[in-house]
């Protein structure tokens, strides 16, 4: 008998996971998808093949990839889902049902992270959503389909059952020291070069984005990433980091790394090692943290050492230009901080620096973003961006927009990455619009911050980049959730 379920488990074990990442508004970028990465391994080393489409990077016509589905048996698809893109995900989850009508389709990202329910009610082709660090819970579904068990006991996931959705909570966050390298061979950097990314003057030719940290122990009102990944910031062993720089540079031709995560400057001691480590296997790549850097984290002492290591930039969350908008964000920090640390990392680093903030906020008034906007052209940043609010569920604002802004109800679906769907009372939309309009010309047609640009300008890709981005941010019209156009999904 056991015999019997032996070779079960391993035909079982022999069949292969597709993973497929729709277009999406949320982000105009398009690099390697780290996550999907981190869980073709998980499978892989479960004993499962998995695979992957990029829909935008490969360029499918809907034919092509209802055929490229067809070509072969998968024991589920996995589709990412972010709340912005609702439209995308379901064009996409639509072909997977036509394509493979007896399929498992099994959805992970955003959307089934901060609202699991709403993300298969609103995407009907999907049998599971899966909530969260998925790196578990798809190796824990891939058994059980492959063996016909039923899932309901499997943690962090939501899930269909008797015509109801079931949610099962998380109870638990992954050990990173167990965390495998990405599947770097499905998410080839290679394959992404000339596409937009976080970072706008890279120094490489090949960029690959690197995590080496989950959660977040800060309390900012509108961040989501403690609902993804918890409060307890957890790394990645320093040398396993390491195996995988060195594995993209000499394998991918990999010249320049993006760390994605926000929390690297946490701990000192780790970021000693880091660029310690990158120094003694004499890993001569450049590297920048454009995902953002906690200002009351960094020291002169820290900057010098991520500096003579090859950084040579950085992106900051200001977000606000005075106190207490800053105090309502609950970022931990004051105006004055935020000088000082600038200064700082200007005094002790050759980086450049781009600051982020947030335009229209609640609460937000005239006075308040016309403080932002002073303060991002007094600092001596390099670059800034002045994003839109976004209320995504599950956050502080969320909840007190719901107790205090009931008529705000948020509608998930055709957003693009900086449109307005959300204004604070008293300022419509269309005055909020040239708000955001007036901060980057007031940034950028400063004659040495457009002095500065043009002297980083290498080829087509930045001309390029930059002329669509003055476009798009200085020059187009307000746009409000429902009546963007949609970017196209297939070729």
């Amino acid at each position: 008998m056991q015999r019997c379920v032996d070779a079960l488990t391993l035909e079982a074990m022999t069949q292969k996971i597709l993973f497929v990442a729709p277009p999406t508004n949320a982000t105009k970028q398009l690099t390697p998808d780290l996550g999907i990465g981190f869980l073709a391994s998980a499978l892989r080393d479960a004993g499962f093949a998995a695979d992957f489409i990029d829909v935008r990077r490969d360029r499918f016509s809907r034919a092509a990839f209802i055929e490229r589905l067809r070509r072969e048996p998968y024991l589920f698809v996995g589709v990412k889902v972010f709340s912005t893109s609702l439209p995308e995900a379901n064009e996409v989850l639509n072909a997977v049902r036509e394509a493979l009508p007896q399929t498992k389709i099994i959805i992970g990202g955003p959307h089934p992270t901060y609202a699991p329910e709403d993300a298969l009610k609103s995407c009907p082709a999907a049998d599971v959503g899966i909530i969260g660090e998925g790196d578990t819970a798809v190796v824990a579904l891939a058994r059980a389909f492959s063996l016909g068990e039923s899932v309901t006991n499997i943690e962090a996931i939501a899930y269909r059952r008797g015509g109801m959705i079931q949610v099962n909570g998380r109870k638990s966050f992954l050990d990173l020291e167990r965390l495998p390298l990405p599947a770097w061979d499905l998410i080839d950097p290679r394959r992404y070069v000339g596409h937009e990314d976080l970072w706008f003057f890279s120094k490489g030719k090949i960029t690959a984005p690197i995590s080496v940290g989950r959660g977040c122990p800060f309390k900012c009102t509108f961040c989501s990433d403690f609902i993804v990944a918890g409060r307890n910031v957890r790394y990645r062993p320093v040398e396993k980091v390491m195996d995988e720089i060195a594995l993209l540079v000499n394998e991918y031709g990999v010249d320049e790394i993006h760390l994605t995560d926000s929390i690297f400057t946490i701990n000192k001691k780790y970021v000693y090692s880091f660029c310690e480590s990158l120094q003694k296997r004499n890993l001569k790549i450049h590297w920048a943290t454009p995902y953002g850097t906690r200002l009351d984290t960094l020291d002169a002492e820290l900057l010098r050492a991520m500096d003579q290591a090859g950084c040579y930039g950085t992106s900051v969350g200001i977000e606000a230009g005075s106190d207490p908008m800053l105090a309502f964000m609950k970022k931990g920090v004051t105006v004055a901080l935020v000088e000082e640390k600038i200064a700082l990392i200007k005094a002790h680093t050759r980086w450049l620096v781009q600051g982020f903030f947030i335009l229209g906020y609640p609460t937000e008034t005239r006075e308040t973003m016309q403080a932002s906007i002073d303060l991002a052209c007094r600092l001596p940043l390099d670059m800034a961006v002045f994003a839109p609010f976004r209320a995504t569920p599950g956050t502080e604002v969320a909840a007190y927009l719901a107790a205090n802004e009931p008529e705000f109800t948020p509608k998930w679906g055709n957003q693009t990455v900086e449109q307005l769907v959300y204004h604070p009372r008293g300022i419509g939309v269309e005055e909020l619009q040239q708000w955001h309009r007036r901060a980057y010309r007031a940034f950028y047609f400063r004659p040495q911050v457009a002095w500065r640009y043009l002297m980083m300008i290498r080829g087509k890709k930045e001309i390029r980049l930059l002329a669509t981005k003055f476009k798009n941010r200085i020059f187009r019209r307000a746009s409000t959730e429902g009546n963007a156009a949609s970017p196209p999904v297939w070729a």
